[in-house]
Formats: structure tokens, sequence, C-alpha cells
């Protein structure tokens, strides 16, 4: 009877010990993300509350929230928290907490102050700081870190519909619907961050979203893979005629974040899924380039693939296994292949043309005033600039406006320079400045000719931005020479060029058309101008008939880009300042409870 009583209480003792320590077989890490089957889930950040944090291109949607583990056995009701300044501490503050692993080994000691990028950031009992990985967390511990976080938000009583860009939704497949716009957008404003959006308004654009996905390359760990993909985005991106991603680096971000992994060997079904419920887009290009067993240096084996999911049953477009040569085939073959069948175009022959470009081609207004050099005032042509040259002199000398030999009633402007002009800086004219949208497309066409010089036309693109000065011309007789500058002048500078190199036989008139989209990652293009540009030795150059349209408006999904300073930089200007203001919050917190520091 004794032993029975003592193997009870044996058995009381281990089970007190198990149910005392932390279980790690339901827990969910707000971070994880899967890609399986027809489901997927979006990687819940804190530190994109109410930013939607969404990456790719125009007209993606973006994936639901992950639910919370239900450890009771409640059922999965819809539980909503916002989460609103990380000053602000509410709620239970466990000072002096173990956190533990789900093995029950003590991982940090001391009290939560947030969750940042999947990092839990304690402050020590001593006053220094911590941070531990969420998915290392015990789930008990990682629900504590989600109790906390909401009853934040209970302590702060933000309840208006003012604070809904704050929200953070633990749930599984909510959906919001929208309209176009929004959609295209992704998710701002009052939208809760992280829920599914619905397709937009086709009619708006009916041009077809193709999303260009990285290359699988393991033999160098990816590297040759992002070249081929930053390849054909930037074909497509020349050849028009789809809407893209903003860029290569928008589809790199969004994958990685939701862990979604392209192969030659991913079933059409898991394609179509990413392609049509995620980026919200119709084709995809993916592919593998490996280098070939036993080769050192150009031969790779090179698989391509193009499907269309726009319709219930996808239409392979182009499906190409193929052993390189040498690497210049890549893209001046194969890729090139891949372009003729997308655009159901004859090998080595011209895109087909647009029907909406060239509609609106023909009916659009010329955006450049006075293109045609018939009106003007004064010797100057209107819509263009009264001086020339490098140094702006008045026309007359390098520029002159003046009817066309042997055609009187035509008037034009004609370079004539020597080699002392053509072989240093060359001679260059400049239109008035014309409105331009980010992300349109434009056509520029002119006619000209040449006896011998080079002759180029750059169309530049301009924003206002902020200037460090302002120039001492600007404030003349204002003061004294330690006034000649004064701080935050705003001013109009270059954030785009079209360089575009005209061609053709010298002594007669040719005819030039190319199509330009402005876009910068950080500014805004708003105001375009024409520079008429000849330069390399002796000669006259004329031109005549400049002309600008737009033949397909932007996408909406390019007013709402994220800023970045370079296309090369994965780091938003919003996250930078995100990331700056935590830091200001971390070091107030700090001193608040050290005024020593």
């Amino acid at each position: 009877m004794r032993s029975r009583t003592w193997l009870g209480l044996f058995f009381c003792l281990i089970l007190a010990f198990f149910t005392w320590g932390c279980s790690s077989g339901t827990a969910t890490s707000p971070s994880e993300t899967a890609i399986s089957g027809r489901q997927a889930f979006e990687k819940t950040d804190a530190s994109s509350q109410g930013e939607g944090n969404n990456v790719g291109g125009p007209r993606r949607s973006t994936p639901a929230r992950e639910s919370t583990s239900d450890q009771g056995g409640s059922d999965r009701a819809s539980h909503s928290t916002r989460v609103g300044d990380h000053s602000a501490r509410g709620g239970e503050k466990p000072e002096g907490k173990e956190w533990r692993a789900a093995d029950g080994s003590v991982l940090a000691v001391g009290e939560f102050i947030d969750l940042l990028e999947d990092q839990v950031c304690i402050l020590k009992p001593d006053g220094t700081g911590i941070t531990v990985a969420f998915h290392r967390l015990c789930a008990e511990d990682q629900n504590l870190v989600r109790q906390l976080l909401a009853d934040r938000q209970k302590v702060e009583g933000s309840s208006s519909a003012e604070e809904a860009s704050d929200e953070i939704v633990f749930e599984d497949d909510l959906v919001i619907e929208g309209d176009g716009e929004e959609a295209r957008a992704g998710l701002s404003g009052s939208e809760a961050a992280g829920q599914r959006k619905t397709s937009p308004d086709q009619s708006a654009d009916p041009r077809k979203f193709v999303i260009p996905f990285d290359f699988v390359s393991q033999f160098d760990n990816g590297r040759y893979g992002q070249m081929v993909g930053e390849l054909i985005w930037k074909k497509l991106q020349r050849e028009g005629g789809f809407l893209l991603p903003e860029s290569m680096l928008e589809v790199r971000d969004f994958c990685a974040a939701h862990q979604i992994a392209i192969t030659p060997e991913t079933p059409l079904e898991e394609v179509r899924h990413v392609v049509r419920d995620l980026f919200d887009g119709h084709i995809a290009i993916w592919g593998s380039v490996e280098r070939a067993p036993g080769a050192m240096w150009d031969v790779y084996d090179l698989h391509i693939k193009c499907v269309d999911f726009s319709e219930e049953n996808p239409r392979v477009i182009f499906d190409l296994t193929a052993r390189t040569n040498t690497v210049s085939e890549i893209p001046h073959l194969y890729v090139e292949q891949l372009l003729d069948k997308l655009y159901d175009r004859q090998p080595r022959g011209p895109r087909p043309p647009d029907p909406i470009a060239e509609e609106n081609w023909v009916k659009n207004p010329n955006l450049v005033v006075g293109g045609d050099f018939e009106q003007g005032r004064g010797g100057v042509p209107l819509g263009w600039e009264s001086g020339g040259g490098q140094h702006r002199e008045p026309l007359g000398r390098l520029v002159k406006w003046i009817p066309e030999p042997g055609s009187p009633n035509n008037k034009i402007i004609r370079f004539e320079f020597g080699a002392d002009v053509g072989d240093s800086y060359g001679v260059m004219y400049y239109s008035e400045p014309f409105p331009v949208e980010e992300g349109a497309t434009y056509r520029f066409q002119c006619r000209w000719r040449s006896n011998g010089p080079a002759v180029k036309v750059f169309i530049k693109c301009y924003d206002l931005m902020e200037s460090e000065y302002q120039p001492a011309s600007a404030l003349a007789g204002k003061g004294s020479d330690s006034a000649r500058y004064v701080p935050n002048e705003r001013q109009i500078r270059e954030v785009y060029r079209s360089q575009q190199n005209l061609k053709g036989p010298l002594n007669q008139w040719n005819t030039h058309t190319q199509d330009f989209t402005p876009r910068h990652t950080k500014y805004t293009p708003r105001w375009g101008k024409v520079m008429l540009y000849a330069y390399l030795g002796a000669g006259i150059v004329d031109f005549d008939d400049i002309v600008v349209k737009q033949i397909l408006p932007p996408s909406p999904s390019e007013r709402q880009k994220e800023l970045r300073h370079s296309l090369a930089s994965p780091v938003t200007l919003k996250e930078m300042e995100e990331n700056v203001r935590r830091g200001q919050e971390a070091r107030e917190r700090l001193r608040a409870r050290d005024p020593s520091k």
C-alpha cells in the first residue's frame, strides 16, 4: 500500500512539472509564413502596424493574417487588437519574469517592452536591454506577448475610427473588399494591416499584369538567377504593352517575406495561387539557370517558363530547356524567343502595336507647345527658350529659328557650329516645361536631318525638392554678403532622363519615334523638357515637328509606390523613418527610468 502511495506521489510530481513547463506543440509565431497548396498566411510584423507592409507589383493582393493558437479550445472568433504608441505600456508588466524556450530553458529575465521585427524587446533588471526571437519562446510566453500587446491597447482606450490604421488582426480568412484604386494601392489608411484585398476593376486598364520572378541558380546562391529576372523585367518595361511590378525588388521582398520559392518543378496550381491570389496578376515568368556539370565558364543549363493564368485553364506561352554555348545567348537568343512568344510576333520582329496606345497617339494633344516652330514673338519660337547653346546665348548664331531653305512657308530650328564647339560641349536647345505623370507612357517624335554631326534628344523630367541653399542672385540687395544664402529653399531638379539616339541617312529628313516612361524611386517626375542636342565635328543640324504625347496612363499603383533611395536599396524611406522613431522612443524610455543617461 505504501509503495502505491509513493508511486502516486511520483507521478503527481511528474505531472506538475510538465504542467508548469512550456509546451511547444501548438504555438505559431506572428512571423511564420508558409505557402502550401491554396493556403497562404502573411507575416504578422509588429513593426508594420497600419502600414500594410505589402510589397509586390501593381494590383497585388495582400494575404490574410495568421491566426493565434487556440489553447483553450475556444473557436477562432475574430480577435482584433490595436497597438498604439510603443512608448506607452499598460496592462501586465512582468518585472523580472523568466522568458523560457520550449524545452524550459531560460532565455532572458526582465520586463517586456515591445515586439519589433519578430524580436521581443526585454528590459533586464540591471537596466540594459536584450532581444529574444519570438519563435524561440515557448507557447505560453508567445501567448503572453500577444496578450500584453492587446492589454496595452485597452489601457490606452483607443477604439475610435480615426485610429483604425493601427489595427492588427489575428485572423485566418478575413477578406476586405475595396474599389479598384484601393486594391491596386495595397493596404493603408483605415484598412487593417495584412488583410486580403479583392481584384480591382479590370476595365480601368485592359493590359495584363506580368510577374517576372527571380530564376533559381543554386550554383551561386541565386545571384545569376536574380540577374536573369532583372534582365527580363527591364526588357518588358522597355517593350511596354503590359503592367509590371514597380521593380524586381518589390517581387523579391514580397517572396522573401512570405517564403515563396518558385522553381521549374513547382506545380502550376501553386504558381497560379501566388500569381492570381497574392499578386493579383495574370502572367508569370520563372525558371532556372545552372552551371552545366563539368563546365567552368559560360555553359549553362537554362529553363524558362511563361504561363498565362488569366483564364480558368492555364495557358503555357513558353517552356524551353536549353544548354547555352555562351552566356550572351541567354539575353540575345532565349529571352528574345520568350518575348516573341509573349508578344505573339514573328521571331526577331517588332512587337504588335498596342491598340490603346495607337489610339491615344492619334487623339491626345501634343504636350510640347509650339513643336512645329510656326509661331513665335521677338525672334523666339512659341514654347521654347530664348537662349541656346551651352551658355544660353540669344538665338541667331549657334541656334537659329528660320524658314526652311527651299520651303519658306515652313519654319525650323537650325544648329550651325564649328568643330571647336562640336568636339567640345556641342549645342543644345530646350523647350519650355510641360506636365508629366510618373509611370505614364509617352511617345516622342521629331523630324531631323544632319550633314555630319551626331544628333541626340533628351527628355528630362523634374520634381520640386528641398534645397539647402537659395542662389545669391535671388537675394540681390537684401543684405550683406554674409546673408547671401538662405536655407530650405525649394528648387526644381532633374530626376529622370530619356536619352534618344537619332540614327538615319545624312542630308535628308528622318523621322525618329521612341516611347519612354518617367519614374524615380524617391522623387516624383512632374514636369518635362525636350532638349535638342548635336555634337561631334562641324556642321548643320535641323529639327522640326517636335511631339510628346501621353499614350498610356499610369496604373493606380504608380501613385502608391514605396519611396526608397534607389532600386538597389531594400529599405524604404518609411522604414528608415520608423527605425529612427523607434530608436528615439527607446532612448526616451531609458532616460525616464534612469535620468542620468
